[in-house]
């Protein structure tokens, strides 16, 4: 007992007299990993920052003055020399470069800085979006690496990752999944950035952390969640040439602990063919054969409001957005006369009603809510028009109409904590209700529920090395879901980062391809309710070196990937039988490599990077010479900045290679190849106004690249072309961003 004691009063003391500093950047999030030289001290002299950015001395490290001497190192933060006094405990250090100064919060258990990210990840802020000029998702993510962006002028943009398709990628928006997918694709040019502040990628899936969809990578959009204490409105205005024109208005107001947000906007599009002249203003259309367009005209509005409650240690925000869009199909006047025509709108709507909680017990504790409810709804209408008098009557056609609405409850509950020294944990609940409805929805309309458990924890060994498993969980009201793991490792020595991993990923079978009927004269397509879910094993290894050299900071990437894919559900013909349903008899693997090389300096950004990836799937292995089909891709930009930095010139680059596709056409294997296409972009941005006015003019597609041809051989009896849309071809923009 006496033995017990003493230990416990040693500590005690050890405790009371022991010494806490705390290192934190500009916005006061922790450091790991800084190292401080006690030189002068009689016992340890070398000490290492923990997860929480902390270093503890004892009092003895302390000289007679109560003052310690010591200079700092780390490898994204400015060495430094610091005294202070013993009283001192929090110790802020500056960025070598302003570009790193960038928090990642997506699947973290802290916000970190994205050189501490275990993951594979990328941050996309708010300077770099103004920088290409983009609009929406689809813009943004055109001129990235790894990434393969298709457009279809109906079904709207997809995207493929990792040679992983769209329907395997999670996107998000504060964390909340977004709904409402067509062909199992999200449509990114639904997707504004007018009120985004970063966008963060990971590569590679985060099933344990985001369940069905996060396969092949996740991509988080934040928005932003300004704390202003004043009145900001903010205009922003869009004009290019091929007839968009976009205009949208955001300002908050905050008094005391609360924080009013509102913004609304309208983005029109007057739809393009080849040989349409450059207009400034939409013309009125008229009702002959030009009234057919290549690229639909779009119509779309939005607006979003959200209030914030600030204290020390609660925040909460509560915000409803809406989403409206019309894209109008206007049909070939009909022969022998030209006098009428069938024409198709389409119409989508999307409702999102959220609340955000997240309190933190004290500087190491944290519980975060995630609330939301996701409305979702596409209609379709053909209307047979007179133009003549240009009267329109609905379409008695049953096929001809459609209505889909898909509804969405998610609750996530997360508590993470950092509590011991190099380790926190993360433990979370999941649950999220779908609801389909529709007139091709078996019974018109079908609920699947989803529940998980999930659990996270980051350990971190020594200096160098962190560990990071994970699992999940999960409950589904339709069919088993397997445990999900994640491994994922860092090893960071000085200036080289290595991060290893290996995933479990999953998707759902979606409820319209369990429960889909779609049967008339053209179409006979029935749901499978006994389909099993995908699941993959996904393997990554990258090397990232961070040198700095006077003025220059050199970043050099390289990442190996490799995806195997299982009961890959598939749209095929039922055997003996001209019915189509959706099968679990894919297999599907990709693998490939990427490269990339930054060069940052006062004056300019210089980015060149490349990637080559192989695709396999049932049919290649058909072809005995190559069982995989490889494509590759290369990306650069060019920014410079002038001395006054008020104004930049940028070029962005991008060559998308061949891609070489097999399927089955009629039981007859058939191979397509869709050529390549380089596109370049040409963008000046120039600040006015003290900042508060913001002038961009450029050029996109300077090579005037259109349409793409895609070539089809079956080896055996003959072959076809066709083409593909790329762009609307050379277009000149320009946009104003004016800050009251």
């Amino acid at each position: 007992m006496r033995n017990i004691f003493s230990i416990l009063f040693c500590l005690c003391f050890f405790i009371v007299n022991s010494q806490t500093l705390k290192f934190v950047d500009s916005g006061l999030l922790p450091i790991e990993n800084v190292s401080i030289d006690l030189k002068e001290a009689k016992s340890k002299s070398l000490y290492t920052s923990n997860y929480l950015g902390e270093i503890y001395l004892d009092e003895s490290a302390f000289g007679l003055n109560q003052t310690i001497t010591f200079q700092t190192s780390h490898i994204s933060f400015i060495t430094s020399k610091h005294t202070i006094h013993k009283n001192d405990t929090i110790i802020s250090l500056n960025k070598k470069n302003i570009l790193l100064d960038q928090v990642f919060i997506t699947a973290q258990i802290t916000p970190k800085n994205p050189s501490n990210v275990v993951h594979k990840s990328k941050i996309i802020d708010r300077v770099e979006i103004d920088r290409q000029g983009a609009n929406n998702l689809r813009e943004l993510l055109d001129n990235q690496l790894n990434m393969r962006v298709s457009n279809d002028n109906v079904l709207g943009s997809s995207i493929a990752m990792q040679g992983i398709s769209g329907q395997n990628i999670k996107i998000l928006i504060d964390g909340i999944p977004v709904i409402g997918r067509l062909n199992g694709n999200i449509d990114l040019s639904q997707i504004n950035l007018n009120n985004t502040d970063r966008v963060e990628i990971i590569e590679g899936p985060l099933s344990v952390d985001f369940g069905t969809d996060a396969l092949a990578g996740t991509i988080n959009l934040i928005t932003n969640k300004s704390e202003d204490d004043k009145f900001s409105p903010r205009l922003n205005l869009y004009y290019e040439t091929v007839g968009h024109y976009n205009s949208d208005i955001n300002f908050s107001f905050k008094k005391n602990n609360n924080l009013l947000s509102v913004s609304g906007g309208r983005n029109y599009f007057d739809g393009w063919s080849v040989g349409d002249k450059f207009r400034f203003i939409p013309t009125a259309q008229l009702a002959d054969t030009n009234r057919v367009k290549l690229w639909n005209p779009k119509e779309q509005f939005f607006a979003k409001i959200q209030f914030q409650k600030f204290f020390a240690n609660f925040k909460a925000r509560a915000y409803y957005d809406f989403f409206d869009e019309k894209i109008t199909n206007l049909g070939f006047p009909r022969l022998p006369y030209y006098e009428n025509a069938f024409d198709d709108y389409y119409f989508t709507k999307r409702n999102n009603l959220g609340l955000d909680i997240d309190f933190s017990l004290n500087n190491k504790t944290n519980f975060k809510l995630l609330s939301s409810f996701n409305k979702y709804d596409r209609k379709k209408n053909t209307y047979f028009k007179d133009l003549t008098n240009l009267n329109q009557v609905l379409s008695s056609n049953i096929s001809d109409q459609d209505t889909s609405n898909f509804n969405m409850i998610m609750n996530k509950l997360v508590f993470s904590s950092t509590r011991f020294n190099n380790l926190g944990f993360q433990i979370g609940f999941d649950s999220k209700v779908e609801n389909a409805k529709g007139v091709r929805i078996e019974g018109n309309s079908k609920i699947l529920a989803d529940h998980a458990f999930f659990t996270t924890a980051e350990l971190k060994v020594n200096e160098f090395l962190v560990l990071r498993p994970a699992f999940r969980a999960t409950y589904n009201s339709k069919f088993k879901v397997p445990l999900i793991p994640s491994f994922n490792a860092l090893i960071d020595i000085k200036e080289i980062g290595v991060r290893m991993s290996y995933a479990r990923g999953f998707r759902a079978p979606s409820l319209k391809e369990l429960y889909f009927e779609f049967v008339d004269i053209n179409h006979n397509i029935i749901g499978n309710k006994d389909l099993g879910s995908e699941n993959s094993n996904n393997f990554q290894i990258s090397v990232d070196l961070k040198k700095y050299i006077d003025k220059l900071s050199f970043d050099f990437s390289s990442n190996i990937f490799f995806n195997d894919i299982n009961n890959l559900i598939t749209l095929s013909q039922s055997p003996n039988s001209i019915q189509y349903s959706y099968f679990n008899i894919g297999k599907y693997k990709t693998k490939g490599i990427s490269n990339r090389l930054k060069v940052f300096t006062k004056k300019f950004n210089f980015s060149v990077g490349s990637n080559y990836t192989g695709r396999y799937n049932n049919l290649s292995s058909t072809f005995e010479s190559q069982k995989y089909n490889y494509s590759h891709s290369l990306s650069s930009s060019l920014t410079y900045f002038f001395k006054t930095k008020k104004l930049s010139l940028s070029a962005f680059y991008k060559f998308t290679g061949k891609l070489p596709v097999f399927y089955n056409d009629n039981n007859q294997l058939v191979e397509s190849i869709i050529d390549s296409y380089h596109i370049l972009d040409f963008i000046i941005n120039k600040a006015l106004l003290n900042d508060r006015l913001k002038l961009k003019i450029g050029i996109k597609n300077l090579f005037d690249i259109q349409n793409i041809s895609s070539f089809s051989d079956n080896s055996i009896h003959s072959s076809s072309n066709s083409t593909q849309s790329v762009s609307y071809g050379r277009t000149i923009f320009t946009s104003l961003n004016f800050d009251f």
